[in-house]
């Protein structure tokens, strides 16, 4: 109960290093407060076509070639329930006469809602994202138009686990003259996620994550929902940095994207959170 106890303390002053994962929670960083997340992902697509979308909130990459990129996000706390953001991500490849910085992303999160003795939160994050170039829609770096949405989170805490839901709405228009990562389909501008996210602490600086997702699939006509199945841990070098690694399958079927069948593509990400 002692643990539990502190662990409800650092609901209102810190957001948890969940950049690894896709699903957010409904922590914020401390009024005053800053936080640097800087990440590292390589994409592989299998077959070189577009089985799936890449799903991650913010860096969303529908190219049909592999990717290297790194996603770089600055928070700051407004307050101890409000926070605001900005990320963009940088492209090692693919490369072309575009710029490599792609996903503008303005975000805030208000967590408008906490009981610390029955452990749980909820709070609403609105999203902005500014237009890409035409070529870099093209090449599935992001849409050239501009884009928004809101995330609502709920967060549950009880003693060395943590369990994180997420249902996110963005409305996504693109320029219809261009394709998008190269594909001839039309693509849906109403796009649903939903995800789950249980983090158990296996050590004093050790967590580990699943997190299962479903979205509204854009690239594909002929089916409407994509699927992630996620795996991460987090290590706590102190109270101020921690390291994240994650692992991300996503297919056409929930069953392949942890199943022994071959998924659409894969995600890799390392990286390291500051707080400061």
């Amino acid at each position: 109960m002692k643990s539990l106890g502190l662990a409800l303390l650092l609901i209102p002053v810190l957001v948890f290093a969940f950049e690894p994962l896709n699903t957010d929670d409904a922590g914020t960083v401390r009024s005053d407060g800053n936080q640097i997340e800087q990440y590292f992902f390589s994409i592989n697509r299998h077959g070189g076509s577009q089985q799936s979308d890449i799903i991650t909130p913010g860096e969303e990459y529908t190219g049909n070639a592999d990717a290297k990129a790194f996603p770089f996000t600055y928070t700051r706390g407004l307050s101890d329930t409000v926070e605001a953001s900005i990320s963009t991500t940088y492209y090692s490849s693919p490369s072309g006469n575009y710029s490599r910085l792609s996903n503008y992303v303005f975000a805030s999160k208000w967590r408008f809602f906490e009981d610390e003795q029955l452990g749980y939160a909820f709070a609403i994050k609105p999203t902005v994202v500014l237009p890409a170039s035409k070529q870099q829609q093209v090449e599935g770096l992001g849409l050239a138009a501009f884009n928004y949405g809101a995330n609502f989170i709920a967060s549950k805490y009880w003693d060395g686990v943590e369990l994180h839901f997420n249902a996110m709405y963005m409305r996504s228009p693109y320029n219809t003259n261009y394709s998008i990562g190269h594909a001839a389909d039309n693509s849906r501008t109403d796009i649903f996620l939903l995800s789950l996210a249980p983090v158990w602490t296996v050590a004093p600086n050790v967590r580990i994550a699943l997190d299962v997702g479903a979205t509204t699939n854009p690239p594909v006509n002929d089916q409407y929902l994509s699927y992630y199945s996620l795996v991460a841990a987090i290590f706590s070098i102190n109270e101020s940095v921690d390291l994240g690694l994650s692992y991300m399958r996503t297919a056409q079927s929930f069953g392949a994207t942890i199943g022994a069948q071959e998924s659409g593509a894969t995600r890799t990400e390392a990286g390291i959170t500051w707080r400061f």
